[in-house]
């Protein structure tokens, strides 16, 4: 009787299998020589403590400016080229390189150099962020400049004596006051007014409902807009031809979007486990958008009133303007950032094959968290997005038989994309080894048409990938057919796509709207609870 066949075991599979590699040595970034000063700027939104820190990296002359976010760079650079000149500020970026050879660059953190004349670190308690807070660590334990200006929230006060007990702390203040104003009703909003709320659709449903009172003169912001669309609708905020803004909290992650008054429509959000009430840091750093100096003389910050579906709870929000947590010197914050995390680097996981890759990440975890159980500050950052990157890489490989050599997978695991983006991340990789180019690495280059009929989320898709191909381009010029040109061009085309449907949805009168009886409902649902409730009753009589 013939055997069975048995099914081959996914690359998963295989490499799991292996036997794990030999203790590792946890190397730390260490620099050979000390800088000649270090300067920490801490303080809350709106305190001057950026302003100060680029006035200094001008005077300087030579330098860099690092921040988390692709947003905060182009900002910094547009900032800097108005007062210096395009000629003397580049920007690098993962998806971008402008005037490289600037003597000032804006850059993400993450694409900083190891070395130079003046380091601006901006939103040092990054650090700690499991998923990306080596940037900053390495920076800041192996950075060789001559000067070191750390900017962030006062909460961040003990990172920065862990890595720097000698610098020099200068602590700012708040230049325009908050004051508590209360609830506000949707129906009298003063103009220059941000609404805030926690997800796509309930930004699209309060801006729907307030461009019923003025249409047409409504913004919306969030997270999973391209950066040009945000552009478009923080400029139209701040010309004055939206009157209103509803946005998300990517407030408080690099918008810096100047409003008198800001209302929380919500003090919920789902934070991707569970919907929880948010934390009174994650309040005041929204919150301290309002009331930008040399803009409004004080911010005013409430909770907004007149939404059936909303519910915000004041406490909540006047409570988080008074920080409340005890800090070193008797300063006082809304949490404390007092650790670092790392990750490895190829060069630390001494591995001369890619199915040695996954073993060598568990096996340089192990040996981290050993080594740095008396470093109480540092810690190992999550390698968890490393390893669904590489298995996404290792599952295409496979199915398409083709092979990469180690440093091109490592660096397509460096690649700045979610988890949504690993199906094109797989076929990056196939087309990196040889393989036919594909149409899902350059469908939305070949087919223009399917974009101009794309819907508001399809749209978002193919910026974001658009993104990715922009990263692979600077890589791999050419490969695939991609090029940073049509990768660009992608990405323009689709911002303005977005634009245009979001706008169509914001005026769309149906949004919030129950299509049965037409009473207002939560934009997310299509029958109100009393719809809903008599349309299970008419389908438990009938059966």
């Amino acid at each position: 009787m013939a055997s069975r066949r048995q099914k081959r075991p996914s690359p998963s599979q295989r490499y799991a299998r292996r036997e794990p590699v030999a203790e590792l040595t946890v190397r730390l970034p260490r620099r050979r020589t000390d800088p000649e000063s270090v300067v920490a700027h801490l303080g809350p939104t709106n305190s001057g403590k950026t302003h100060d820190a680029l006035r200094f990296l001008v005077e300087t002359g030579r330098g860099v400016y690092a921040a988390p976010l692709r947003m905060l760079a182009q900002e910094a650079h547009r900032r800097l080229s108005a007062e210096l000149g395009e000629d003397r500020i580049g920007l690098v970026t993962g998806e971008e390189r402008v005037n490289e050879g600037a003597p000032i660059i804006c850059c993400t953190a993450e694409m900083a150099p190891m070395h130079g004349a003046t380091l601006v670190l901006d939103e040092v308690q990054w650090a700690e962020d499991d998923e990306r807070g080596s940037a900053w660590t390495r920076l800041m334990l192996g950075g060789e400049y001559r000067h070191i200006l750390l900017l962030g929230a006062v909460e961040a006060l003990p990172l920065v004596r862990h890595a720097f007990p000698h610098a020099e702390i200068k602590f700012f203040e708040r230049k325009a006051p908050l004051d508590w104003v209360g609830r506000r009703a949707i129906t009298g909003l003063r103009t220059g007014t941000v609404v805030v709320a926690f997800s796509r659709r309930a930004v699209i449903g309060i801006a729907g409902e307030l461009n019923q009172l003025r249409p047409g003169r409504v913004a919306a912001l969030y997270g999973a807009m391209p950066l040009a669309s945000r552009r478009e609708e923080i400029d139209r905020f701040l010309a004055g031809s939206a009157e209103v803004c509803v946005a998300t909290d990517v407030l408080g992650h690099g918008v810096n979007l100047p409003c008198e008054t800001l209302l929380f429509a919500e003090t919920e959000k789902f934070d991707g486990k569970e919907r929880r009430d948010l934390e009174p840091w994650e309040l005041a750093q929204i919150a301290g958008r309002a009331g930008r100096f040399g803009f409004h003389e004080r911010g005013h910050v409430g909770v907004l009133t007149g939404l059936p579906w909303a519910d915000p709870e004041p406490d909540l929000v006047r409570n988080a303007l008074t920080p409340h947590v005890q800090l070193p010197g008797g300063h006082l914050g809304y949490r404390v950032v007092e650790t670092g995390r790392l990750r490895p680097q190829l060069a630390d996981l001494e591995v001369a094959r890619v199915d040695e890759l996954e073993p060598a990440l568990h096996a340089w975890r192990q040996a981290a968290l050993r080594h740095w159980s008396e470093e109480g500050w540092l810690q190992v950052e999550s390698i968890q997005p490393l390893l669904g990157r590489l298995d996404a890489i290792r599952e295409a490989l496979h199915h398409s038989r083709r092979r990469l050599e180690l440093a091109d997978v490592w660096k397509l695991m460096q690649a700045p994309i979610d988890e949504d983006g690993l199906a094109l991340l797989g076929a990056l990789a196939c087309a990196l080894a040889g393989d036919n180019p594909q149409k899902t690495v350059i469908g939305w280059l070949l087919d223009p048409a399917r974009l101009a009929a794309a819907g508001l989320e399809e749209a978002e898709q193919a910026a974001r990938e658009a993104s990715i191909l922009r990263w692979f381009a600077l890589q791999y010029p050419g490969v695939a057919g991609v090029t940073i040109e049509k990768a660009a061009a992608l990405e323009e085309a689709a911002s303005a796509r977005v634009v245009e449907e979001l706008r169509a949805e914001i005026a769309d009168p149906t949004i919030g709207r129950c299509r049965a009886c037409g009473a207002r409902t939560a934009p997310w649902a299509t029958l109100c609870d009393r719809c809903f409730m008599a349309r299970g009753y008419r389908s438990r009589k009938r059966s």
